[in-house]
């Protein structure tokens, strides 16, 4: 005969689960870091009712629930928690292999950068696009356009396109011949507008990854909480 402990049990654990879960995603669920006590309530403390299959099965119900909305409302854990604290990979090498030609950079322009990479990780477009325009008016310096600069516009423009639902335009903005010693994937021999339209827009945010990166140390927390986002714009 099946002991109704052993299920309850594991009520109790996929509880502490769940609330792990929400704990380590930047923007915390509540009612998913509470499951633990409501676990302790429902199968730990005594009561004056029986802890059935019933409740065990509408309380594992409720667990997947929560999971599911765990997952599409607050989207991906925080990855400086499961990444550590530091970068790695290919982010860390090409951050500081650029370090040199963006130490320029103004505390000002770097935190917006920060800002922009993070709403557009989040998929939060309307606000990258408006952090991008902010940040372009604070980079303007005289009558030339740094690569940076062509970052902020770049992805401003196809923050603008997915906050629409629009589609790729027939001209679109990208980098200059004279900025390919700054972006992480080289420009294509061959001309292909679908495929040079999206590396465009993986250059311009791990451009703006690195600018904040390496001139605005208090956004480094954020910007690991998206280094896995950001690790992706490699492939």
């Amino acid at each position: 005969m099946l002991d109704f402990h052993i299920p309850a049990l594991g009520c109790v654990l996929a509880s502490f689960i769940l609330a792990y879960l929400a704990w380590i995603r930047p923007k915390k669920d509540i009612v998913a870091l509470s499951t633990p006590i409501y676990s302790f309530i429902f199968f730990i403390v005594p009561t004056d009712f029986s802890t059935g299959v019933l409740l065990q099965v509408l309380y594992a119900v409720s667990l997947t629930l929560l999971l599911v909305r765990l997952k599409y409302r607050f989207g991906r854990p925080g990855n400086a928690a499961l990444l550590g604290k530091e970068l790695g990979g290919s982010l860390k090498t090409y951050v500081e292999e650029t370090r040199d030609a963006l130490s320029g950079t103004s505390h000002e322009v770097a935190h917006n950068a920060a800002l922009v990479f993070v709403r557009f990780a989040e998929g939060n477009y309307e606000d990258a696009a408006q952090s991008a325009k902010t940040a372009l008016f604070g980079e303007k310096a005289g009558d030339q356009v740094s690569p940076l600069m062509r970052a902020f516009g770049i992805i401003r423009e196809h923050s603008t396109l997915l906050d629409t639902s629009q589609p790729r335009p027939l001209t679109y903005l990208t980098f200059s011949e004279k900025d390919s010693p700054l972006l992480a994937k080289p420009r294509l021999p061959v001309h292909d507008p679908e495929t040079e339209f999206y590396a465009a827009l993986d250059n311009a945010l791990l451009l703006v990854f690195s600018a904040a990166w390496n001139a605005s140390e208090p956004d480094r927390p954020h910007l690991l909480a998206c280094q896995a986002f950001a690790q992706k714009l490699f492939t």
